[in-house]
């Protein structure tokens, strides 16, 4: 890859029939797409707003993910192809949103890749530009994407001076990771426990207070949500220590842990259909209204014997 004075990527012809292949799929699709938004296209699709259209983006992203879980649970080529499919499914959104804000006269996809792509020739100087040495691994190569984001934000002075705003930035990220983020912020001015120990301490302490709130005669709502939330921050406190302290946990992610264990739930919920149907007695919605809280748990542990997924 070669650069002009101005940074831009200076095609190659070498590639020129993939390329041209990729440009025109990339064109046709956005055609696709502006037809679909046409006076005679798509009800549904002329519809649509930016403001309609987040529920989708995150849906998508989200079916995406999982789709890269099954993957990686059972690796096949049928998992392949769901998950470039589920992909697609997040580039139609980035089209579509694109779309709807060019009919609103307010941006174009032109706008949108030019935009990441300048930031991302940016954000790698010492691949663009191979006039910085220091870069020797990953590490260095995160302590320079800050450098380079705080001087944009310099260049571009925003109103939050908190020393909580690094983590503030990321406030669009699903709620649980975003409460990591914080978490890890506040640990990096001081303010956070040090040991693991005091960490789960405070996990405790948070679900006596929301115990305390449940056992009252008076049930207080509001009090209740609040210690709920309490105690979901702190464990966003747990997950952020172990990501900074342990090695293997660095990829944690406390969104999907959740969600993992969700599908746990969901799993074993089968499996315990699966049971009643051997046995020839099938859940169905008037038949699970004769089994008591006993026989539910009784098929439960059938089930975690099972599977213990």
């Amino acid at each position: 890859m070669n650069l002009n004075s101005n940074n831009e990527v200076v095609f190659q012809k070498n590639n020129f029939s993939k390329r041209y292949q990729l440009a025109k799929l990339s064109l046709d699709f956005a055609d696709t797409i502006a037809k679909l938004r046409a006076p005679d296209g798509c009800p549904w699709d002329k519809e649509q707003t930016l403001t309609s259209l987040k529920s989708y983006l995150i849906e998508e992203s989200y079916e995406a993910i999982d789709a890269l879980n099954s993957f990686d649970a059972i690796p096949s080529e049928k998992q392949i192809k769901n998950y470039y499919s589920e992909l697609g499914d997040v580039l139609l959104q980035v089209y579509l949103n694109a779309q709807v804000a060019h009919d609103e006269n307010l941006f174009c996809l032109n706008d949108v890749i030019s935009s990441i792509n300048k930031k991302m020739i940016q954000r790698h100087p010492h691949v663009f530009q191979k006039n910085d040495s220091t870069i020797q691994n990953t590490d260095d190569v995160l302590k320079q994407w800050d450098k380079i984001k705080e001087k944009e934000n310099i260049d571009n002075p925003k109103q939050n001076d908190s020393l909580l705003k690094k983590a503030l930035k990321k406030r669009a990220l699903p709620t649980l990771n975003f409460g990591v983020e914080v978490s890890k912020r506040a640990k990096k001015v001081g303010f956070s426990w040090n040991t693991l120990e005091e960490v789960f301490q405070d996990v405790i302490s948070e679900v006596k207070e929301l115990q305390y709130e449940i056992e009252q005669n008076e049930k207080n709502i509001e009090k209740i949500e609040d210690e709920i939330g309490d105690v979901v921050y702190a464990l966003c406190n747990v997950v952020q220590f172990f990501k900074e302290t342990n090695e293997g946990a660095k990829h944690f992610d406390f969104d999907l842990i959740a969600r993992a264990a969700i599908d746990k739930f969901i799993n074993r919920f089968k499996e315990m259909e699966r049971i009643c149907l051997e046995m020839e007695t099938p859940l169905t919605e008037t038949s699970v209204k004769n089994i008591s809280l006993e026989q539910w748990n009784d098929l439960w542990k059938q089930a975690k014997k099972r599977r213990y997924r």
